[in-house]
C-alpha cells in the first residue's frame, strides 16, 4: 500500500451505528463477509471514560489527524490507526495552567497601577510588567492620552470603563483631578448614550445584578460583593432611565455612574455599592436586541416584585449594617413613590430617592439662587409652572411649598403658588377623576388647556421648570410669552440627556432678548449673545445634592433622611452662588467646585441634624472623613 493511502476512522456518533471496518480504512478493500461479520458483532463495551471519550470523538469526527502507514505489505489497522490518532490529540491536550500570583494582581483592579504597581517581586509581577517604572502622575498623563485619542464622548465612556476595571488608582485620582472634564462622561449626558448601548460593551461597570430568578438566594448574591465596607447602596429596575424611559438591565449604566459621582465627591469607592434588579423590560427593541444582557420577559408586576426589593434591602443592610443608605434611582413613577414611602415608613431605613428629593433639591436651590439674582427679589412672590407632572417635578414642586412654608407662607397659600402641565394640559380641578393623588394635591381652580403657550398667559408664572422630556417643549412662543410678562424669565430645562431637553441654551437666550435665567439638567457650552456678552448657564444637576446629602447623614450618624435635610442641601446650595457667577448667568456652581460644594452643603445637612456642634465645626468632621477615606491619595 502507497504511502498515499492513509488511514483516519469516521466516527457514525449521529446515528448511533456501530463501528463498520468497512467505514473505518480509507482506500482499503475490506472483503464484505468481513465487514457483515463486523456488523453482527456483539454490542460495544460501555462507553469510554468522559475525556477518553472526548478525546476519541475530536480525532476521529475531525478527520483531519492521519495515522501513519502500515510496514510495506502489511494490512491496515482501523483499530491501531484510531488509536494512534487518540494518543496524538492527548499529546496535544493543554495540562492545566500554573498561575502565580501576579497573574491574579495583573486583573485586580485594587492592586494593579500599571507600571506604578509597587513591589514587584512581592506580588509575582517580575517578567509580567515592562521594565520601565513610573508614578502615579505618569499612569494619570497615560490615561489622560488614551482619552486623547478617542473621538467621541461614548469612546471616551468606553475608555474610562476599562481603566476602572483595571486600575482603579488611576481611575478614582483622575476622576478627582479633572472632575469638570470627566463628570459629563461618566454621568449626564454620556451616560444616558450608554445605557442605550450598554449591550455593545464588552467591558462594563461593575455592580450587583440580581434577578427574579434569584428571590430565596439574594443573601449570597450580595456576600459575593468584594468589598466589607458598604455604606450606600444605589439601586435601579431601570424602567426610567433619564429621560430615555425602560432601558431594562442597561440601567446599570446609571447605578454605576451615580456611584461614581459619590467617589468624585469624597465617598470611598470601596462604600458604594452599584445594583440592578432585573424583573424584565417592557422595551420591545431590547427585548429583540440579541445583545440584549438581561432577561427577555416583559416586568413582573406583581407580588415578586415587592418580594425582590424588600429581600434586596435586607440583604444588603444586613450584611452592611441598618446604616447603609439606601439611593433609589430611576424607577418609574409607578413604582418611585411607592416604594420610597414604603420603605421611609420602616423603621430604622436611611433611604431616599434622587429622582424625587434630589431633583427637587437642586430645582429649588435654582429658584432660591434665581431670586437672589433678580435684585433679592422675594421667594415667596414667585409663582412656578411646573411643565411635567412626574416624579421630578412633583418633589420640586412639595419642597418649592416647604421652602414657602419655612418662610412663614400658609401651606394653602404656597399651594396655589404651584402649577403643574402634564400630556393633557394644565392641572386643574376639573380633572380631578382622572388625577393621580400626587397631582391632585397641586389642581387649581382654572380653565383648561393643553397649550403651553396660553397656559402661561393665563397663570403668568415668573419661573418655568421643564421635566417632562419633551425635546423642544419651550418654542419660541413659549419663551416669548415668558418673557412678555417678566423682565427676567427663569427658565430651567431641566430633562435629560441633552436630546430631551425642552430647549438649549442659546435658544433661550435668543428668544427673551438675552434676559433670561436659564439652567439645564444637563451641560450647555458658553453662549455668546451678542459681542462682549457671554452667558455661561448654570447646569442643574443632582450631582450638587445627593453626595453632600450622603456624606451629611454619615457624618451625622442621622436615622434617617427627611425632606428637612433636603431643603437644608437646597439653601446652602443657593448660598454658594456668588455675583460673579450671577453676573455670568449662572446659578449654580461651576463643575469644578462639586467637591468642595459637597463639603459644604453636607456641613448644613449635618448642622440640620445636630445644631449642637456649629457648621463650621461640622465641615470639618467631613473633610476629616473624606480624608480618612481617601484610599488613592487624591487630596
Amino acid at each position: 500500500m502507497s504511502c498515499g493511502a492513509q488511514s483516519a476512522c469516521v466516527a457514525t456518533h449521529a446515528t448511533g451505528r456501530r463501528w463498520s471496518r468497512r467505514r473505518a480504512v480509507r482506500g482499503a478493500v475490506v472483503p464484505r463477509a468481513a465487514a457483515d461479520a463486523d456488523e453482527r458483532a456483539p454490542p460495544p463495551p460501555p462507553p469510554l471514560a468522559p475525556s477518553r471519550r472526548a478525546m476519541l470523538t475530536a480525532a476521529i469526527g475531525a478527520s483531519i489527524i492521519v495515522a501513519a502507514p502500515p510496514p510495506q505489505g502489511a494490512e491496515a489497522s482501523p483499530v491501531r490507526a484510531s488509536t494512534r490518532a487518540a494518543e496524538r490529540v492527548a499529546a496535544k491536550v493543554p495540562t492545566p495552567r500554573v498561575v502565580g500570583p501576579g497573574y491574579a494582581t495583573l486583573r485586580d483592579a485594587s492592586n494593579y497601577h500599571g507600571l506604578a504597581t509597587a513591589a514587584r517581586d512581592r506580588k509575582g509581577l517580575s517578567g509580567l510588567l515592562p521594565s520601565g517604572v513610573a508614578d502615579d502622575a505618569v499612569e494619570m498623563a497615560r490615561a489622560r492620552a488614551a482619552l486623547e485619542q478617542c473621538e467621541t464622548p461614548f469612546a471616551k465612556y468606553k475608555q474610562l470603563v476599562a481603566l476602572q476595571t483595571s486600575d482603579e488608582r488611576t481611575f478614582y485620582k483622575l476622576l478627582r483631578t479633572d472632575t469638570e472634564t470627566l463628570l459629563p462622561i461618566l454621568y449626564t449626558p454620556t451616560v444616558g448614550e450608554a445605557c442605550v448601548k450598554f449591550g455593545t460593551l464588552t467591558q462594563r461597570p461593575l455592580g450587583l445584578w440580581v434577578g427574579l430568578g434569584d428571590k430565596g438566594n439574594v443573601k449570597k448574591l450580595v456576600r459575593n460583593w468584594p468589598t466589607n465596607d458598604v455604606v450606600i447602596a444605589v439601586i435601579t429596575d431601570g424602567e426610567r432611565i433619564l429621560g430615555l424611559g425602560d432601558q431594562g438591565a442597561n440601567g446599570m449604566g446609571i447605578s454605576a455612574g451615580k456611584s461614581m459621582v459619590y467617589a468624585a465627591c469624597g465617598v470611598p469607592p470601596s462604600g458604594l455599592l452599584p445594583i440592578h434588579i432585573d424583573t424584565g423590560t417592557n422595551n420591545k427593541t431590547l427585548l429583540q436586541d440579541p445583545l440584549y444582557i438581561g432577561l427577555r420577559r416583559e416586568r413582573e408586576r406583581g407580588e415578586a416584585y415587592d418580594a425582590l426589593i424588600e429581600e434586596v434591602v435586607s440583604a444588603v443592610r444586613e450584611r452592611y449594617g441598618p446604616n447603609t443608605i439606601i439611593h433609589w434611582e430611576d424607577f418609574a413613577p409607578r413604582n418611585a413613590f411607592r416604594v420610597l414611602r414604603k420603605f421611609q415608613a420602616k423603621s430604622g431605613v436611611v433611604t431616599y430617592n434622587d429622582d424625587i428629593q434630589g431633583t427637587a433639591a437642586v430645582t429649588v436651590s435654582g429658584l432660591l439662587a434665581s431670586v437672589r439674582a433678580i435684585n433679592n427679589s422675594d421667594i415667596t412672590r414667585q409663582r412656578v409652572l411646573f411643565f411635567g407632572a412626574g416624579q421630578a417635578n412633583i418633589g420640586a414642586a412639595e419642597l418649592f411649598v416647604r421652602a414657602l412654608q419655612r418662610r412663614g407662607v400658609d401651606e394653602a397659600e404656597a399651594r396655589k403658588r404651584v402649577w403643574l402641565f402634564d400630556s393633557k394640559g394644565l392641572v386643574t380641578r376639573a380633572r380631578a377623576a382622572e388625577l393621580s393623588e400626587d397631582k391632585l394635591q397641586f389642581a387649581q381652580d382654572a380653565e383648561n388647556t393643553n397649550d403651553l403657550a396660553t397656559a402661561i398667559a393665563r397663570i403668568q408664572p415668573t419661573a418655568l421648570v421643564g421635566a417632562a422630556a419633551v425635546a423642544g417643549a419651550f418654542t419660541k412662543q413659549v419663551v416669548s410669552e415668558m418673557s412678555r410678562i417678566n423682565e427676567q424669565p427663569i427658565i430651567f430645562a431641566l430633562s435629560n440627556p441633552t436630546s430631551k431637553a425642552e430647549c438649549t441654551a442659546q435658544q433661550a437666550y435668543e428668544w427673551s432678548q438675552g434676559r433670561a435665567i436659564f439652567a439645564s439638567g444637563t451641560r450647555f457650552a458658553p453662549v455668546e449673545y451678542k459681542p462682549g456678552v457671554t452667558f455661561a448657564p448654570g447646569f442643574a444637576n443632582n450631582a450638587f445634592i445627593f453626595p453632600a446629602i450622603a456624606l451629611g447623614t454619615i457624618v451625622s450618624n442621622a436615622a434617617e433622611v427627611t425632606p428637612e435635610m433636603f431643603l437644608n442641601a437646597a439653601e446652602a446650595l443657593a448660598e454658594s452662588v456668588d455675583s460673579k457667577l450671577f453676573a455670568s448667568g449662572a446659578v449654580y456652581p461651576p463643575v469644578d467646585r462639586i467637591a468642595r460644594s459637597a463639603v459644604d452643603v453636607a456641613a448644613a445637612v449635618a448642622f440640620g441634624v445636630d445644631p449642637s456642634s456649629s457648621r463650621d465645626k461640622w465641615r470639618q468632621r467631613v473633610s476629616d472623613y473624606i480624608k480618612s477615606n481617601d484610599l488613592y491619595r487624591t487630596l
